[in-house]
């Protein structure tokens, strides 16, 4: 039988390979530390190493890989629609704690959401001459709020690390990665075009 081409079991030993595998991999990344875990997610959204949409280097919080939406909680967020459209910080259900408090802090305070539009307002008139928009890949808005998203960030973090030593300094580094800046720089590009 066998020297006439049974090789059916040769199918089913490569599945119970194939398990095997998936299962060790599963196990080994159970065993990991949440640095780890960390780093296998943000390779799955971005295997390339870098992405299109901006300078965020933390892992999106998506239940799938493809553009559709999918509901349903994921592991260590809330429970969110997931996937590319999770809508404006007007909802602020829908962000993260560490996204609302700096939120709250650059949009609530006068003087400080003042600074940020205006803010706004250079990156949006320095986008209009950025490669990107003179090539047609991006929008004027779109640029701006990389290049805003990119400033809060940059500005932000210095004036944490700043006011802070030692562990706190971990804390705090930690805590604003999480913080999806490109979102805030849209909610503050949408703010101020409301008020011209």
């Amino acid at each position: 039988m066998a020297g006439g081409g049974g090789g059916a079991w040769k199918v089913a030993y490569a599945d119970f390979v194939t398990a095997m595998m998936a299962f060790f991999m599963v196990m080994w990344l159970v065993s990991q530390d949440q640095k780890v875990k960390d780093s296998v997610a943000k390779y799955f959204v971005d295997p390339v190493g870098f992405s299109l949409s901006g300078s965020n280097n933390r892992p999106k919080d998506s239940a799938g890989v493809f553009e559709q939406e999918y509901a349903g909680p994921v592991p260590g967020a809330k429970n969110r629609t997931s996937g590319r459209g999770r809508g404006n910080l007007a909802s602020r259900e829908n962000q993260d704690s560490e996204t609302t408090m700096v939120a709250d802090a650059i949009l609530e305070e006068p003087d400080k959401a003042e600074r940020w539009q205006g803010e706004a307002q250079k990156q949006i008139d320095a986008a209009k001459n950025s490669p990107a928009v003179r090539d047609g890949t991006m929008s004027e808005t779109e640029a701006a709020k990389l290049m805003l998203s990119r400033k809060m960030r940059q500005q932000i973090t210095s004036e944490a690390m700043q006011s802070t030593q030692g562990v706190y300094q971990d804390l705090v580094s930690t805590s604003l990665n999480r913080v999806d800046f490109d979102a805030l720089a849209e909610e503050v590009i949408r703010n101020m075009v409301e008020q011209n």
